[in-house]
């Protein structure tokens, strides 16, 4: 006989009501778990001055008894675990802070809030139990129980509603968020730490991180928008970046946000949603990037063309009339320098028309030297003048096989990029030297080549480059500059151009001491063109590295970057898939750090071999006997190698996959 559906119905066929004790009902905690409106004074070193006696009773002891007594230890009894954090939290919390404990006790799990205000040597608490998320919450309850005891339908609508809520915030691909008004987070979507590194429970405990993941180039005008909402009785927009604390990764946010008020006006907070829009963001630049330079050029030619049709008529009359007048006359000298400031002139609209007909492709001989000297007169002209430019070439000849037009858009990008590190002014030094010998260099993406070898330095006198950067740099769209003042591409594509070439870019830097990008070239043999006919030129060596999120994954992609691959890290088995198939990449292999127990990443090797993907897959066995791998798994891999082997020993052995026909 099924049960009745409300509490009256029960009583009219004779059963009990609900009993007074909640502890009676089977599943649910008993009532001595439930802690409100705790209250307590702590001294400097976590000592109770004083506590109210609903936290006294919570803890089972009168408020006398408890004076003195360290609150860690009170609570570390009740809950194991829970000491240590706490007393971490309370040495580190200076202002208003807040921390969630959650922990297994004697009848079921329990959550505490716990909010702290420092003053002083004192700390005032405030210590609130937590409703647990609904998964949880409704297992608490037995069917029967249920049917029973909890037939309030606004009750039920309310729980319904926060299940729904539930699956937007974890399963939308925008972000919502509810901020206080010091910006620290009441709730916000779990996402927010793929684009930025932070677990959604730390930007719910301070507000300091709110701002430390917003590019810096645009925190003045966050903030500006931030006052705009306040003041204002409707909603905003505004498009911004967050940067990942980790990889320094830019994602461009377009957000929506309104102030939440009081019947007076007071701003209790706000609401709002983010919105990834990066590739919309890119794409749109992109297309009116070439657009206006499809314009640009076509105006800059008939500029240019116009232009050395003047400076050629003005140098005609100058050498007519300086013909004409006799040599030890003061007018001679005089038109003279007509003449040839005007045939300077002409030589810089010639160069910029060769710019625009210059199209990249062709592999030439070229003398490092004199592609430099080239640029010279055009980067003196171009750049502002508080930028000395000066250049320290090395005698002879430096001969490369390069693509001369890639050569000199990495020279030009390089140099700009240099005097934006300069807003008061510097020097900015193009040097060339062969080298024997090639010095050891720190950060390099692409490859040095053997000696005998050829660096190109760019030298700047600026700012410098903070050493949280140095990892991601060369990221495309990585940018320090404002929103819509740069496209990040421009040490990208110094790294394409290496990479491409077979060469190597290193950096060398120093906060407040300025910055030197160094490119080394194989010195030409001049049977280039014949091994060409034999071998490709190294591509771009992208990797996804899939793994449990832990130190080991980080480790792995810390080796790859510093031997100059690109690294796409990965936890777990559906992201890796999405990379894999994702357009923004084009991956030349795949690490998995996988157990020799069957496990999401032995499965993502079946799943890569299975979809024929051309890519080659190294597994790296992180716990486990590789001795013990099951034959399907040996057979679904390119290679197997320990993780625990030598750093260049895995180098060596993941370069021999890679070099491998597919």
């Amino acid at each position: 006989m099924s049960e009745p559906e409300c509490d009256t119905d029960c009583r009219l066929n004779g059963s009990q009501a609900p009993p007074a004790d909640d502890s009676a009902i089977a599943g649910l905690p008993a009532m001595n778990t439930w802690l409100a409106n705790g209250l307590a004074v702590l001294d400097s070193g976590g000592r109770l001055i004083d506590i109210n006696d609903s936290l006294a009773t919570w803890l089972g002891a009168s408020s006398a008894l408890l004076k003195g007594q360290l609150i860690g230890t009170l609570l570390g009894e009740r809950h194991p675990g829970w000491d240590e954090p706490l007393a971490k939290f309370l040495t580190l919390s200076q202002g208003f802070d807040r921390l969630e404990l959650v922990g297994q006790g004697k009848n079921g799990p329990e959550r505490l809030n716990l909010e702290v205000c420092a003053q002083g040597d004192r700390r005032f608490l405030h210590l609130e139990s937590v409703v647990p998320p609904i998964p949880e919450f409704e297992g608490l309850f037995p069917e029967s129980c249920w049917a029973r005891f909890i037939t309030n339908r606004a009750f039920q609508r309310m729980l319904r509603s926060e299940t729904q809520l539930d699956n937007l915030i974890n399963h939308w691909p925008g972000i919502i968020f509810s901020q206080r008004p010091d910006l620290s987070f009441i709730f916000i979507s779990p996402k927010i730490e793929e684009l930025t590194g932070i677990p959604a429970s730390e930007f719910r405990r301070q507000s300091g991180f709110f701002w430390q993941v917003v590019h810096e180039a645009d925190a003045e005008a966050v903030a500006a928008h931030l006052r705009s909402v306040t003041a204002s009785s409707a909603g905003s927009t505004r498009t911004f970046r967050l940067r990942h604390i980790q990889t320094g990764k830019i994602t461009y946010i377009w957000e929506q946000r309104r102030a939440i008020r009081t019947s007076n006006g007071l701003v209790l907070g706000f609401e709002g949603i983010w919105l990834d829009i990066t590739r919309q963001t890119i794409a749109e630049r992109r297309l009116l990037n070439m657009s206006w330079r499809e314009n640009l050029g076509l105006l800059t030619m008939g500029l240019a063309h116009d232009f050395c049709n003047v400076m050629t008529g003005i140098i005609g009359v100058s050498e007519t009339f300086e013909a004409s007048v006799e040599t030890d006359s003061p007018l001679r000298s005089g038109l003279g320098l007509i003449r040839e400031t005007a045939m300077q002139a002409s030589r810089l609209a010639h160069r910029i028309r060769q710019l625009h007909q210059s199209t990249p492709g062709e592999l030439t001989y070229q003398d490092l030297n004199e592609s430099v000297q080239g640029l010279l007169d055009l980067l003196q002209k171009v750049l502002p003048r508080r930028v000395r430019v000066v250049a320290e070439l090395a005698p002879g000849q430096l001969p490369l096989y390069i693509d001369a037009v890639e050569l000199q858009q990495v020279i030009i990008n390089l140099a700009l990029n240099a005097a934006d590190a300069m807003p008061q002014g510097g020097q900015l030094t193009l040097r060339t030297r062969r080298y024997e010998h090639p010095p050891i260099a720190r950060v390099v993406h692409g490859t040095v080549p053997q000696a005998p070898a050829i660096s190109l330095a760019v030298q700047d006198t600026g700012t410098g480059i903070p050493a949280r950067f140095l990892a991601s740099m060369f990221d495309p769209f990585f940018t320090t500059k404002p929103l819509g003042k740069g496209s990040g591409l421009g040490l990208y594509n110094a790294r394409l151009f290496v990479e491409k070439h077979g060469a190597g870019i290193s950096v060398e830097t120093s906060e407040g001491a300025g910055s030197t990008f160094y490119v080394w070239f194989a010195e030409a043999s001049f049977n280039e063109t014949q091994e060409l006919a034999s071998r490709e030129l190294p591509g771009k060596r992208t990797l996804l590295v899939a793994g449990p999120a832990d130190e080991r994954l980080q480790e792995m992609v810390r080796l790859l970057r510093a031997n100059g691959y690109y690294v796409v890290p990965a936890t777990g088995e559906q992201p890796a898939l999405e990379a894999l198939h994702s357009p923004d990449f084009q991956f030349s292999g795949l690490v998995v750090l996988g157990a020799t127990t069957p496990g999401e990443e032995i499965a993502l090797c079946h799943r890569v071999r299975a979809h024929k993907l051309p890519l080659k897959t190294v597994l790296a066995v992180v716990s486990g006997n590789q001795d013990e791998l099951p034959e399907s798994i040996v057979q679904s891999v390119d290679a197997v190698v320990p993780f625990d082997v030598s750093p260049q020993e895995f180098l060596t052995r993941l370069e021999n996959v890679l070099r491998q026909p597919q």
